[in-house]
């Protein structure tokens, strides 16, 4: 049946329900100008059917559904097929999204009540083709993709580029160019100002930045004043300071001055003083690991102590054997008979070990923290260690003498070591030995093989040694001698003697106090403890003890001195002393033990005083 006359929606419900019209029946609603089966429209509301499961397939939607409008497309109802799966009915609406949303595949699409199924790509045509024929019936315009100018929509070639609009004519079923209503009649003389304010914008920037530069040169003081010439016979103004600076100095008002880094610092002048805490009995070396924790080496292994209550907290079974320990970065480095352990110090286990085949006396570390000198007495050499990957990467022999104590410039390139020796408390050097003093001077940055060692007879056991940041001067201690020597390094590689100043009876250990460019001197049957101006090479404070001091450490900021003081003949009580850099005065601080060595912290903050004899420790902050 087929109605001869357009019908509204409501009639056409009440004539389905009356049974005058069946769903399979073409009619016509009013306003919309396609002839439908009454099934395919929204708005009257009926039971669809589902689509022909065989029905044929058309590449091109017939002609009245190809010209329809869009308010004609969103009242019907269609089917889609995605695969082998149905779905719908949608309304026009609901259908150009769904189609917007499967973009990928073979989707196919069906009028509610039709016969036949079409490729989305029709649909698509159709919709494009329909909205391209109202544009030009209303007027509508685009815009060229190349130029961007504005056209009539069923123009083929742009008017303003000559470009053919064909190939860039948008995509079907992508979202519709930006059109208007264009009523009024284009003005003529703006033309060539839309086509090139592009250039136009940037020219006038270029210009308006060289005008103002060119502003701002006229009206500069002095503008045209010719440039001051130097006279002849003028000289370059000197440096501020005569002498170059030390590594971590700065020149400040003529001279230089150290600064000292922000994260270290000294104990208090009274100190909080913890302990004794005891120790093992085959303790060997103790060392601070931070202002909580200190290690204990001893026969089997690393022990490491609370420092506030002295209670174990954990044992590195791995290192057997331990004898001193030397703190190498954020690893600490633990001799033993014939190689060093490599534990770290947070996690405190073995990291590494480093096979040396004899034991090591002294450990130095470079400035830049790669580079490790370890003294082999037994094997008459120093290995130089490389602290990234842990290994040895060269040895330096020196004929027959048993090299111990081991200096290092903050440039890694000069190091100096020493033959000289310490005798056990009570017994005294053999004559024939102290005479038979050297130094050596290499560079641990060059192979050996490259380079000679340069031996030079230092007479009088040079028990220590120490290199100015400088990387030319140098100072020796000689026990038996009683003196410091100043030596200076030669482009042979080798150092000669400048001067000998007198000390203290028995000086056994040197300290570079970089605030100021002092040393202090320990000297053991002297009792008393010297500070030498290294620039000048003159005593400044000689200051005496009532006791032997058995050890001297600088703190890192160069403000304290702290001394081990072990009391004499029967007396029980030690001290600990902290003596003041800067006016050298000295604070003792009592002591149930004997005071022997004394190691301090990175920073400088938290010290702690070994007792061998008794086997106790404390710890200072």
């Amino acid at each position: 049946v087929v109605l001869p006359t357009p019908v509204t929606a409501a009639e056409a419900a009440r004539r389905l329900r009356e049974g005058a019209l069946g769903p399979g029946d073409q009619l016509q609603l009013a306003d919309h100008g396609l002839w439908a089966p009454a099934v395919a429209w929204a708005a009257i509301d009926v039971p669809v059917p589902p689509p022909p499961r065989h029905a044929p397939e058309q590449m091109e939607m017939p002609a009245e559904l190809a010209a329809l409008s869009d308010a004609t497309f969103e009242q019907l109802r269609w089917w889609l097929r995605d695969g082998g799966r149905t779905e719908g009915p949608f309304d026009g609406a609901a259908l150009i999204r769904e189609l917007e949303a499967r973009r990928g595949g073979v989707v196919l699409v069906a009028l509610a009540g039709g016969g036949c199924w079409f490729p989305r790509e029709a649909v698509d045509r159709a919709r494009h083709e329909a909205w391209r024929a109202s544009a030009v019936s209303t007027g509508l315009t685009t815009h060229c993709q190349v130029c961007l100018e504005e056209i009539p929509v069923d123009a083929q070639t742009c008017p303003e580029c000559a470009e053919p609009l064909s190939e860039m004519a948008p995509v079907p079923s992508a979202p519709r160019p930006r059109a208007r209503v264009s009523n009024e009649p284009p003005v003529t003389g703006l033309r060539w100002l839309k086509e090139h304010w592009r250039p136009m914008v940037t020219l006038a920037a270029v210009g308006g930045l060289l005008g103002f530069g060119v502003a701002l040169r006229h009206l500069a003081p002095e503008r045209y004043q010719p440039p001051e010439m130097m006279p002849a016979g003028a000289t370059a103004i000197e440096a501020a300071c005569e002498d170059a600076c030390w590594h971590g100095e700065s020149c400040q008002m003529g001279r230089c001055v150290w600064q000292s880094p922000n994260d270290v610092g000294h104990v208090a002048t009274k100190p909080e003083v913890d302990g004794p805490f005891e120790l093992p009995a085959d303790v060997t070396d103790v060392l601070p690991l931070d202002a909580e924790r200190y290690a204990a080496a001893n026969l089997r292994g690393i022990h490491v102590m609370n420092a506030r209550t002295g209670g174990l907290l954990t044992t590195v079974s791995e290192a057997p054997q331990a004898q001193r320990m030397f703190r190498v970065g954020d690893t600490v480095y633990a001799t033993s008979p014939r190689r060093i352990y490599v534990v770290t110090q947070d996690t405190v286990r073995v990291l590494k070990t480093i096979e040396l085949g004899t034991s090591a006396h002294d450990l130095v570390v470079g400035a830049s923290g790669q580079r490790v000198l370890a003294s082999l007495p037994g094997a008459k050499a120093v290995a130089v260690i490389a602290t990234d990957y842990h290994a040895e990467v060269a040895r330096f022999f020196f004929g027959d003498d048993n090299v111990r104590e081991v200096a290092l410039d903050d440039t890694g390139s000069r190091a100096l070591t020493t033959n000289g020796r310490i005798p056990l408390a009570g017994f005294s050097l053999p004559r024939a030995l102290s005479q038979q003093g050297a130094m050596y001077a290499f560079d641990p940055s060059r192979l050996p093989s490259e380079q000679d060692r340069v031996r030079t007879a230092l007479v009088g056991n040079p028990v220590d040694v120490i290199l100015a940041p400088d990387n030319q001067s140098s100072f020796a201690l000689l026990r038996e001698e009683d003196a410091i020597v100043h030596l200076e390094s030669q482009p042979s590689g080798a150092v000669r003697q400048e001067g000998r100043l007198a000390t203290c009876r028995q000086p056994e250990k040197l300290e570079l106090i970089r605030r100021g460019r002092r040393g202090l001197v320990r000297c053991n049957q002297g009792k008393a403890v010297e500070v030498i101006d290294l620039d000048g090479f003159a005593l400044l404070k000689h200051i005496p003890l009532s006791v032997r001091a058995t050890d001297a450490v600088v703190t890192p900021d160069g403000q304290q001195a702290i001394l081990a003081l072990p009391p004499d003949g029967e007396d029980k009580k030690g001290a600990i002393g902290v003596l003041d850099l800067s006016d050298y005065q000295l604070t003792l601080h009592e002591v149930e033990g004997k005071p022997q060595r004394v190691r301090i912290t990175p920073d400088g903050r938290t010290a702690v005083v070994i007792s061998e004899g008794a086997r106790s420790v404390w710890v200072l902050r």
